[in-house]
């Protein structure tokens, strides 16, 4: 038999209140896919292809992490929040690729 979880995930709007709502197992790979590229995009202000090249993947692997297709690996998000908060670890990665 399949495990249904639930899981409650609480977003902080614009405003400053609390948002929160139930995901599936799907709902919350779909939305932390869909967050992850976000993230890449207009905070880190990199492309598919430089992220990729930088965390040593196929260019189509991240495209499945950013669908939703396949959950991207916690170490790769934790390096992206990492870039985030100190953004010369994203000039150090980059040099590298």
């Amino acid at each position: 038999m399949e495990k249904n979880e639930k899981y409650r995930v609480t977003k902080i709007s614009s405003t400053g209140t609390r948002v929160s709502k139930t995901m599936s197992d799907t709902q919350l790979q779909l939305y932390r896919a869909q967050r992850m590229k976000e993230m890449r995009k207009k905070e880190l202000g990199l492309t598919q292809k430089d992220l990729a090249e930088a965390v040593g993947v196929n260019l189509r692997t991240l495209q499945d992490w950013e669908s939703g297709r396949s959950p991207m690996p916690k170490p790769v998000e934790k390096l992206m929040i990492l870039i985030k908060k100190m953004p010369i670890v994203k000039k150090h990665l980059l040099a590298n690729v």
